[in-house]
């Protein structure tokens, strides 16, 4: 094994209820930090100064490092950093350093990004170069806040159709942005790979120059499904761990296995994993993160991997 995994709580999705409610999530980190399992959390963004702070001193104290993702911001909003307007994209790259500086002042290590809807054959190499554009000029912007930028890559051509998608052209695409900007990276999403019908090893295998970090998501990929396409729904569970979707505990041990064989990528440490879920209003919303924790334990320990 070449690499260390840390186990990350995707405190953004589970919680995605709480996403303006700053009080409640300062709540569920220490409810997360309780647990003493996790190193990483994924997080929104803090406005209140106040509030910053303390999450700030939180994490320190707890030895946590955080993640946010700008992408539920740009959803609300309907901005993205590939968009053809220039007038939208200037928007969503104003949005996104608001973003990263509040980030930066509540001690996130880490800034997400997403790509943004495919435009089609005719105007997608377009997309794809403004996109580029975008993604180093957050890259030196996070740099200077003493941060990491990650892109996450979706799928193209079946659930979330997004520019940015078969891992193959994505790596290819990506590897001037890196050299360039080493402070930028690749996150892996697994249903995103399935839902594109990409060998899961292979693409893993593509990314691994630039893979900061991994997400553990279950879909069902088959179109005649009611349910098919990227839901974030529940992980499988005991006592049977079965699913309807492809993620079992044996599938996402291959994963962590395969991604722990990998050499650190350079200006690394670690890269960490979480299980992605989403929470909605009315659901226990603890249960998801429990759910997650045991899928993260079965499959870590599946894989023969420490948990630390």
């Amino acid at each position: 094994m070449s690499q260390k995994i840390y186990p990350s709580c995707h405190i953004l999705e589970m919680f995605m209820p709480y996403l303006k409610e700053e009080k409640r999530l300062m709540q569920v980190l220490e409810g997360v930090a309780a647990k003493e399992f996790y190193r990483h959390v994924e997080l929104p963004t803090f406005a209140d100064k106040e509030n910053s702070r303390w999450v700030r001193r939180f994490l320190e104290e707890h030895r946590l490092d955080a993640l946010t993702y700008v992408a539920p911001y740009f959803n609300e909003k309907k901005l993205a950093l590939c968009d053809l307007d220039g007038e939208v994209r200037a928007a969503a790259l104003d949005m996104a350093k608001h973003h990263a500086r509040l980030a930066a002042e509540a001690g996130y290590k880490t800034f997400g990004v997403p790509s943004g809807r495919d435009p089609g054959p005719e105007k997608r190499r377009d997309a794809m170069q403004y996109e580029a554009d975008a993604l180093g000029e957050m890259a030196e912007f996070c740099r200077g806040l003493g941060m990491y930028l990650t892109l996450e890559p979706l799928d193209r051509y079946t659930a979330k159709k997004q520019v940015i998608g078969p891992m193959p052209e994505v790596c290819e695409w990506f590897k001037p942005i890196h050299e360039a900007h080493p402070n930028a990276f690749l996150h892996w999403d697994s249903a995103h790979e399935a839902l594109g019908y990409i060998d899961l090893m292979y693409s893993l295998d593509c990314c691994s120059p630039f893979l900061s970090q991994v997400h553990l998501c279950d879909a069902i990929t088959d179109p005649a499904h009611p349910c098919f396409g990227d839901l974030h729904m529940d992980c499988a569970h005991g006592p049977d761990w079965t699913t309807e979707g492809f993620l079992t505990p044996e599938v996402a041990a291959q994963i962590l296995k395969k991604v722990a064989s990998f050499d650190t990528p350079e200006g690394k440490n670690y890269v960490w994993a979480s299980v992605e879920i989403l929470g909605h209003k009315g659901n226990d919303l603890w249960h998801k993160e429990e759910l997650a924790r045991n899928f993260l334990t079965r499959a870590f320990t599946l894989a023969g991997l420490e948990l630390a």
